[in-house]
Parts: structure tokens; sequence; C-alpha cells
């Protein structure tokens, strides 16, 4: 297969997840997770919070436009992998729930590292702001 039809093809693809992809339903459970393992200790929230910085990482590569078509097109399945309760080992389960996710999207998070601005902090500042206005709306 010529590079031409294989590249049409990997951008047809990413094109295919995004028009079913819902980043307000990823945020939502990151943000759900961070909120529920920031102020725990590291060896308590461990799985979950390891969770929170790999979908974290993943979802800031989507906004980068130098980040190559093929890799997208893995970030999208790692991040579905992630959302999707019914896998290897369901969510609902604890701590092992997540455990088979994040090995799973282990090796994309490698791959994909250095075109994610993904920041904890800048994460809570966000949740913080949204307590924040909830707390002035009541």
């Amino acid at each position: 297969m010529p590079e031409e039809e294989k590249r049409v093809s990997e951008e047809e693809l990413v094109d295919t997840y995004q028009k079913h992809f819902d980043k307000n339903l990823a945020l939502k459970l990151l943000k759900k997770l961070r909120k529920s393992t920031r102020d725990k200790p590291k060896v308590i929230a461990g799985t979950a919070g390891a969770i929170v910085s790999s979908l974290g990482k993943l979802l800031s590569t989507l906004d980068n436009p130098a980040m190559p078509i093929h890799l997208k097109a893995l970030v999208f399945g790692a991040i579905g992998y992630i959302l999707l309760p019914l896998d290897l080992i369901p969510d609902i389960m604890p701590v092992v729930g997540y455990g088979d996710d994040l090995a799973s999207v282990a090796g994309v998070v490698t791959a994909v590292a250095a075109y994610s601005d993904f920041s904890l902090d800048e994460l809570d500042k966000e949740i913080d702001a949204e307590k924040a206005l909830k707390v002035i709306g009541e």
C-alpha cells in the first residue's frame, strides 16, 4: 500500500474517532478522579491517581497540532479504553479496576508524552475555580 493511501486511511480513522469522541465526558471523569484522590496520600490514591495523570496527558495531546496523526489514533483508543467501563477488569472494582486500564495505556502515554502539556497543578486550579463558582452560585 503506498504511503499516501496509508496516510489517508489514518486521517479517516482519526476523523471517525473524533466524531464519536466526547472530550467533555473524558474531562468530567478526569476531574472526578482528581477530586477523589488529590487530598489523599499517594499510597492510598494509588492507581486512580496514576489514571488521572495518564488521562490528563492523553487529553492534552489532542490539542497539540504537532502530534502525528498515527499517534492521535492511538490516543483515542487509549482514552476509549479508560472511559469504557467494560474492559478486561471492570472499573467498578476498587484499585484493580483501573489497574488494567493503566497497564494498557502506559505505552501510549510514554509514546505521546513529548506532545503533552498536562499539569496536575493546572487541573487543581480549574477544579478549585469551578468549586468557587458553584459556591458563589448557591
